[in-house]
């Protein structure tokens, strides 16, 4: 499917928590994979995660997710230990509902990247801060293949 590189941004944008991978292969109809690159302890009970998403080898999204294990239920921070799936898919496959806050978005068409700034809640509470890059560049590559 060959859609306008502004319309594929904006499904990515709208992706409900943990469907962007979803929505990308469903768009681009191609091998999409999310792996968790790092992820680090920087204070008490304070972790950054790094994430690339990538459509057939290509990367799409970067990620920078930061959590407080304080505030998260034991079984979440188990999975997240394990460095396997992503926020998203964790907090779905155990039916977790919560709220994308949109802190930032902003364009820079002069590296053709768009970066969102956003938080995950559940209940009022900040469970992760997410700092998104979308290279659009390299969807407009795979996009026009």
């Amino acid at each position: 499917m060959n859609i306008s590189s502004e319309d594929l941004l904006n499904k990515i944008l709208d992706a409900p928590v943990g469907q962007v991978v979803t929505v990308l292969g469903e768009i681009l109809d191609c091998s999409i994979k999310l792996k968790v690159i790092e992820q680090n302890t920087v204070a008490p009970n304070q972790f950054v995660r790094k994430v690339s998403i990538t459509a057939n080898e290509l990367p799409v999204i970067k990620a920078n997710v930061k959590f407080d294990s304080t505030v998260l239920p034991e079984f979440i921070m188990a999975d997240l230990l394990k460095k396997k799936r992503g926020v998203g898919t964790i907090l779905n496959v155990n039916g977790i509902n919560v709220v994308r806050n949109i802190i930032s978005l902003n364009r820079n068409p002069d590296e053709n990247k768009v970066s969102r700034e956003y938080e995950i809640t559940h209940n009022g509470i900040v469970w992760f801060t997410i700092l998104e890059e979308i290279r659009l560049d390299s969807l407009d590559s795979y996009n026009n293949s």
